[in-house]
């Protein structure tokens, strides 16, 4: 992840039962280190959540 290239970003991909701790990482702290977190619900839909 050394890439200087603005239009890469990295993905972190949790399951709803870790997602506070994935999002305990400021919102602005990921943005800047370009890292986009998504949730795996139980029933197997990912999406994005809102923070």
């Amino acid at each position: 992840m050394t890439s200087q290239n603005p239009h890469i970003r990295y993905a972190l991909v949790v399951p709803s039962t870790s997602l506070k701790a994935a999002t305990r990482v400021p919102a602005h702290v990921r943005q800047l280190l370009r890292i986009d977190v998504y949730e795996v619900t139980d029933d197997n839909r990912v999406c994005r959540p809102t923070n």
